[in-house]
């Protein structure tokens, strides 16, 4: 085991998350993956300590919500490289992942991933978050969707909310969140169907100085409006609130 998937290892037990072997595997490979693949830019660094240590750590931290573990399906909103939606699938592989990104360069990337790691509980999907929610089989089909560092909590509100099912939840992982952008959140909120639940900070062990990071979830209480999601771009040139 290399000193920063020990150190994942170690960040994951100190949450209660007990990773085997085989999962240990799963996300090395991934890691190499990332760290690999020279086609095109899908994550932003070729360091796979730095993989491990930020990225896969952060997916990991997902597990710190209790819902996970009585979920059946994910969807990941601009999974990008996979992330969380990967680790997810990796960890838990009973959860059914729907990897959901428009970008086609990163799409090509996911499939390699997938069809390398082998794993059976993942789809791609191919489209933007506007699309899907007004396609009958994915508009609130799923217990929880995970969206991080992807926009202000008003547009990934209006992204998630329609494919989420009512008594699902909405996970929004942050590096930072002002106090503007959680009141604008929870004022739009009301619109979707949505209320928040809590606003989690992440705590790590003292061999990952300076990490800050949050866990902010939304419960889905109502059925989204049939308004929403809005056109193509509306979400992120004219948020819900403004």
């Amino acid at each position: 085991m290399t000193g920063a998937l020990e150190q994942l290892w170690l960040q994951s037990a100190d949450w209660a998350i007990h990773l085997d072997d085989s999962q240990l595997s799963l996300l090395s490979s991934y890691a190499d993956l990332l760290a690999e693949y020279d086609i095109a830019n899908v994550i932003g660094t070729r360091s796979r300590d730095n993989i491990v240590l930020e990225h896969l750590v952060d997916s990991i931290s997902c597990f710190l919500i209790e819902d996970l573990a009585r979920r059946n399906s994910v969807i990941d909103i601009g999974t990008g490289a996979g992330l969380p939606g990967i680790p997810l699938a990796i960890v838990q592989p009973n959860l059914c992942v729907t990897l959901l990104e428009a970008t086609e360069k990163k799409l090509h990337f996911l499939e390699h991933a997938l069809a390398t790691l082998e794993l059976r509980n993942l789809e791609v999907l191919h489209a933007r978050a506007e699309d899907v929610g007004r396609r009958l089989a994915y508009r609130e089909a799923f217990d929880l969707a995970t969206a991080r560092a992807l926009a202000e909590l008003p547009v990934v509100l209006e992204y998630c909310g329609p494919l989420v099912r009512p008594g699902g939840t909405i996970l929004a992982m942050k590096a930072r969140l002002p106090k503007e952008e959680l009141s604008k959140g929870m004022a739009v909120s009301r619109q979707l169907g949505i209320t928040l639940r809590e606003v989690r900070e992440v705590e790590y062990h003292t061999r990952f100085p300076g990490k800050d990071r949050r866990l902010v979830m939304f419960d889905k209480v109502d059925a989204t409006p049939e308004r929403f999601p809005r056109r193509v771009g509306f979400a992120k040139k004219r948020p819900l609130g403004t």
